[in-house]
Parts: structure tokens; sequence; C-alpha cells
């Protein structure tokens, strides 16, 4: 028994351990501080609150994210009332959030601003909640001037204000030349009020230094009015001697209204009217409209200008959209009549749709659902004044899209588009440029859409939308389509590499608006005028290189393609060979053959002999030095590039005497010497002979053939022939002249063409 008493104190104690590690974690997971629990401003200046909080990353497997954030004054913890939605701090409050920290900017302050403010943010889990409990306090008070020592006034703040700078007012007009002193010396009998400086809407109340004094005080500094409200503008002074003139002024415009010396009667200008008692003075305006929003003084014979007086604030109604559902032809919509005035009481609302409908008038109810169709309004009122009517809310029609140009939109134009709203109101306009996705982004907002320089890029489809808050409503798109001329981009040739005998086509390619026709010239030559881009070679051959070009026109101009030159590739041709000397080579002598050949790319020569499979040369030029019996042979010529090879054949004998040299002239000389002697000797003998038989046989000429005559005949022939050279080949030409043996030394540029046989 003792055994389980105590394991069950354990557990109890494990238990109560565990939930305070609990809530001690929940606490620390939920939270939230402020910068300062204590704030104090000036009226009409600005105060900033700051408060940063925290919560858990997760809840039950789901990523928290905070969905609203508020600031608060009125309401619990748990049912707050949002500051933006309370009329007293339209206009006058900025909420800026970013990430765990959010401020609150309160302008303008003025008294009744003074109180409690909290911090509370909703997440998206379950029960994700939290109020930043303690809250800030903000404490609003104006400027006094004290007497801290003796003939001394000096400007006081409950406040702190860091580095502040002053302005003071003597008798209504500004001190100058004090800079920014907080303290100053007095005058007697005269007044004295001090303000920040930048606020100067804001002083203090005036102080008399002796008395009497000379001394304005209003009675509020801000006045707030509906239009078509009556508004009285009030101030107490007080004088030293005889005031002579009293007047009311706008410093704005210079409008200024006299006051009646006497105090019981009201002084009529129009809708003005001023009304003065011994201490006290009136400036009533009826029917206020918006162009009475100004700023007020009051002055004297005795007092000055300068100091700040009653700022009047006129405002109409204003229907506010709390909720909207837009249907395909009606919107449903939850409205509240909003001020940003506050006026002392209500006694009832006016809503009227269309100018004429009394949906509720007269009604208690500030906030009514109505249901509107497009092109309908509604308008609402405060209380039985008529001009206190809102400007209308109305529920949006389709807008319209109107271009500035009618005719063809050329590049460079300029084009204004128009978003034409049926509906006269004053909603918000917006333009887009029609995208590819759902979500497409805003290029411009305001009601026109202006391109002072289209260009071509601008073509698109564009619509605009109106918006208001009740929704948005878009237009039908509009087409751009902006002319221009032809301007290139490419030009192309494919293949790259050009061979002959493959097709080949030629691409020009251009942007244009509308699109171009072409036409092709080659060397300046045109060659083709048609509606197509390409031009094309089924099976190009060398004659169709050259340099090409193309010119592409619409109506609105035309533009001409840079030159490409189309290269064409191909087979070597037939090698043309040449020989020097050309004939029966002399032993000896030095040959010369030289191999040509037309080919792209350029031809590389290959020299071979008979069936030798090393080259003998690589140059097209191969030169045999000292001809020799076993230099005789076939030799073979090799033109060959990238796209194929080409040969021909020469065939090279040796003479059959000795060859030539420079050494040898002298016994060929003496040899040539020799056989002319003998020649002539058997010449003369042959003569001799044959006229000696011819006597003889005179007698007998008529009877018998002269055998004899003929046989001598055939000798001499024999005697006088020389041996020819046989050819090199039966398609070899001969070139050379009768020269000697020095013409081979000297002419270089005798050249031998041979043509061999040729095989491809």
């Amino acid at each position: 028994m003792s055994w389980t008493a105590h394991k069950d104190f354990v557990i109890f104690v494990i238990l109560l351990f565990g939930f305070q590690v609990s809530q001690s974690w929940a606490l620390y997971e939920w939270g939230g501080e402020y910068t300062q629990e204590t704030i104090c401003g000036l009226t009409g200046t600005t105060v900033i609150l700051n408060c940063s909080f925290w919560y858990p990353k997760t809840h039950d497997g789901h990523i928290i994210k905070v969905e609203k954030t508020l600031w608060f004054t009125n309401g619990n913890n748990d049912q707050p009332e949002d500051l933006t939605k309370d009329s007293k701090y339209t206009d006058r409050l900025d909420l800026n959030c970013q990430g765990n920290w959010c401020t609150l900017s309160i302008r303008e302050l003025r008294k009744s601003d003074e109180g409690k403010y909290k911090f509370r943010f909703i997440t998206n889990a379950t029960g994700g909640q939290y109020t930043v409990t303690s809250g800030v306090t903000l404490k609003v008070t104006d400027l006094t001037i004290q007497k801290p020592i003796w003939k001394k006034l000096s400007c006081h703040s409950e406040c702190r204000l860091d580095s502040p700078s002053y302005i003071w007012y003597e008798n209504g007009k500004k001190i100058p030349n004090l800079n920014s002193k907080k303290t100053i010396s007095p005058v007697d009998y005269r007044s004295y009020s001090c303000a920040l400086r930048g606020h100067e809407q804001h002083l203090s109340p005036p102080v008399c230094w002796g008395h009497p004094c000379d001394k304005v005080d209003y009675d509020h500094k801000n006045i707030c009015a509906l239009k078509g409200s009556d508004v009285d503008i009030t101030c107490t002074y007080s004088h030293h001697k005889t005031v002579r003139e009293k007047s009311w002024f706008r410093p704005d415009n210079g409008n200024t209204w006299n006051v009646p010396s006497v105090s019981t009667t009201w002084q009529l200008y129009h809708r003005y009217f001023t009304h003065d008692s011994r201490s006290q003075s009136y400036l009533r305006i009826i029917n206020v409209t918006e162009s009475d929003s100004a700023e007020y003084r009051f002055t004297f014979s005795e007092w000055g200008s300068d100091l700040p007086g009653t700022t009047l604030t006129v405002t109409a109604a204003q229907v506010q959209v709390i909720k909207a559902e837009n249907k395909d032809s009606y919107t449903v919509a939850s409205l509240s009549c909003h001020t940003s005035c506050s006026p002392a009481s209500y006694s009832y609302w006016c809503w009227v749709k269309d100018g004429h409908e009394n949906v509720g008038c007269p009604t208690w109810k500030k906030e009514q659902q109505i249901t509107l169709h497009p092109g309908e309004y509604i308008t609402c009122a405060v209380g039985n004044n008529p001009l206190s009517f809102s400007p209308p809310l109305y529920a949006l029609e389709a807008p319209r899209v109107l271009l500035s140009n009618k005719s063809e939109i050329l590049e460079g134009d300029l084009l204004t588009l128009t978003c034409i709203a049926d509906t006269p109101t004053s909603s918000r306009h917006r333009w887009y440029k029609k995208c590819r996705t759902s979500d497409c982004e805003v290029m411009r907002y305001g009601e026109k859409l202006v391109f002072s320089s289209i260009q071509s890029s601008d073509s698109a489809e564009y619509f605009c939308a109106v918006e208001n808050d009740l929704g948005e409503k878009m237009s039908q798109s509009v087409v751009i389509d902006v002319k221009y001329a032809p301007r290139f981009s490419n030009f192309l040739v494919s293949p790259s590499n050009v061979t002959e005998g493959q097709p080949v086509n030629l691409t020009c390619s251009s942007d244009a608006n509308p699109a171009a026709s072409y036409t092709w010239y080659k060397d300046q030559t045109m060659l083709q005028d048609s509606e197509r881009n390409y031009y094309t070679f089924q099976s190009i051959s060398a004659k169709d290189a050259g340099s090409f070009y193309c010119k592409a026109r619409n109506k609105y101009g035309n533009v001409i393609s840079s030159q490409v030159v189309v290269d064409i590739q191909y087979v070597p041709q037939l090698p043309s060979i040449s020989a020097r000397p050309c004939t029966n080579v002399s032993m000896g002598s030095t040959v010369r053959l030289t191999c040509t050949s037309d080919a792209n790319p350029a031809a590389s020569y290959f020299w071979f002999k008979d069936h030798e499979e090393s080259p003998r040369s690589t140059e097209a030029m191969f030169n045999i030095i000292n001809f020799q019996q076993d230099n005789e042979g076939e030799y073979h010529c090799v033109a060959r590039n990238s796209q194929g090879s080409r040969n021909a054949t020469v065939l090279l004998r040796a003479e059959k005497f000795r060859s030539w040299s420079q050494g040898a002239l002298t016994a060929v000389a003496v040899r040539y010497a020799t056989t002319g002697l003998l020649l002539i000797l058997l010449l003369v003998t042959v003569l001799l002979f044959w006229k000696k038989t011819t006597s003889k046989g005179r007698m007998h000429s008529k009877s018998q053939p002269n055998t004899s005559e003929d046989s001598s005949r055939d000798q001499l022939e024999e005697l006088m022939a020389f041996s020819e050279h046989s050819p090199i080949n039966s398609n070899v030409t001969n070139d050379k002249t009768d020269h000697d043996e020095d013409d081979y030394e000297t002419v270089v540029d005798t050249v031998i063409k041979c043509g061999g046989q040729a095989s491809g």
C-alpha cells in the first residue's frame, strides 16, 4: 500500500510538472512586446507605436501564416474594434507590417486620441490568434508657457522632445531672429505664444505679460463640418485700449470680412455673417462647401496677423463598401454611409438610388445591403441636410478603347489609346497588354495610354479596366498592328560549303509588315523577281559562282542585303603538261616538266614515273637534271584537292646520238665541217658522172629509160636525208623553233607544251 501511494504521488508530480512546462512552452511560442509602453505626443504632431510578435512555425503539421493584423483601443482582447474602421481616425493612420514587426503611425494628434493601444494578429491555425495584452498608453498634450525665473518666459511641454526648435509670437506677430530659443525676455502689456517649428498650427495658449494686454485665443484650432451645414468660428480677445477696426480674413486668398462696431447686429456678406461682443467675435458660414475649407483668422488694429487661427475642413458623406459580390449581370453590396468628420449628433441617414429611388430615407440605419445593375448608382446623406449627399457610387459597365489613329499605324507614329467608361465615375483606370497567362501585369495606370513613338515591338492586343470599390470591368481588346518597311535579319547559304553538282539554296530573311517580296541579283544582274525569299540551284556548277544579294520590299520601303560570295568547289580539271625540251631529249640535258589544272580549292601536284608508288616530286614543276638513258619512260602528273583527283601522262625518250654539251661544241663543229666537205666532194663527183653519162647516152634517150639517172637521184636523196626524231606521243605538240644550244640556256621563257595521254 505504501508503495502504491508513493507511486501515485510521483505520477501526480510528473503530470503537474509536465503541465507547467507545456504552459510555459505555450506562452513562449505565442507572444509579443511593445518597444514603449508609454508614449507622449504634442497636439498636431505624429507618433509611432511599435510591436514585435512571434508564434509557432507549424500547427498540426501545417505551416502557420499570419492572415490579419490590427490595432485597437475599444473592445476586449477577444473582440477588438479595428482602428482603421473608426471614422475618428480616417486619413490619419498608417499601418505597416514587415515580417514579425508592425508599426502604427497616428498623424495630427488630437486630445481625443489619448488612451491605451493594443496589437493583435490572427493566423490560419485553428484558434491561432493572439493579443499583446500590455498595450501602449498614449498621452497627448499641448505646449504651455511658464515663468521659470524673473522676467523670463519658457515654452514648456510635458512630452520629452528631441532637439526641439521653437517659434515665438508677440501680439500676433512672429518674433524674428530668436534662433529657436526655448526662453525669451517679455515686454510689458503684450501677449506671447510659442509653437514647434513645423507645427505652427498647434501653438500654446497666449499668456499676458502685464495687464491689460492685447490677446486673441481661438476656441477651436480645427473644425470639421459636413457639406451643407452651418459653421461658427469663434475666438475670445482682449485689448489694452480702444479698438478701432476688427475683421475676419482668409490668408490663402485675401478674403476679409469686417466685424461691425455694434455688438448686437450680424453683418451679412452673402453666406458669411460676423458678430461681435465685448470679448468675443464670431464668423458664421452658411451652407459650407468644399471651397470653404481654409484657415480663418481674426485681427484688430493693434493685433498682428501672423498667429495661426482656426482651420475649417468641409467634407461630404462617402458611400463606403463593406463587402461586394459581383454576379453576371448585377452586384450585391453591403454599404455604409461614412464621414471623415464626427458631428455632434446624427438625426438619421438617407439612401437614394439613381437620384430618385429612396432605398432608405429617412432611416436610422447607417448601413444598407443594395443590389445594383451596371450603370446604376447609390448615394447617401447624413441627417436632413440635402447638400451633404455623397458622390455617386456606380456599378460599372464595361469600358471601350478608342484609338487616336483611324488608319494604318506606322512605326514612329504618335498613338493614344483612351479608356472610355460610359458611366460618369471617378473610377481608377488600368491598362494591360494581352499575355498568354491568365494573370497579366498592369503596364500603366490612367485613362490614356500614350505611345509617343510606337515601335514594331508594341504590336499586340491591348485592353483596359475600370475599377471602383464595387469591383472592376474589362474592355474588349483592340489589336495594334504596327506597319514598317523591311529590315534584314539573315542571309543563309545552304549548305555552307558548296560542291559542284549538289543542290544549293539561298535564303534571304527579312522582318517586315506587311510581308516583303524579293528580287535576286548575281554580280549586279537581276536573276529573278518573285514573291519567294529563296533561290535554288538544283545542280550547281562552277559557272554559277559569284556574288549574290537580294532586295526585300513592301509598300513602305525596301532594303538590300549584304553581298554573299558563293564559292563552288570542284574536282581538278584534266591537267595540262608542258615540257622543255619537248621532243627526244638529248643526253645530259635538263628537262623541265610543268603540270597545271583548274581546281577549287587549288590542286596539289604529284609526279610519278612509270608505276612507281612514291612520287618523284610534289610540286607543279618537276626538273630532271642530266637526262640519261635510265630517265626514259612515262611520267604521270596527278592533280588532287579535297573533291578528287585527275592525272595526265607524258613519254620522254633519249636521242640516238650523244647529247650536246657546251664542252663538245668544238668536236661537233669539226665533225659537221668534215661531213660538209665530204658531201660537197661527193656532190661534185656525182654531177660530173651524171654529165658524162648524159652526153654518151643522149643518142639513145628516146628509146631507152634513163635508169641510171633515177638511181643517182635516189642515192642523192638518201645521202641528204636526216633521221627524223620519233615523237614522244601522238598528242605532243612542239612549240620549239630552231635554236642552237645557246638558246636553251638563255631563252628561259620559251615553253614547249606537250599534250600527253591523259586519263581521268
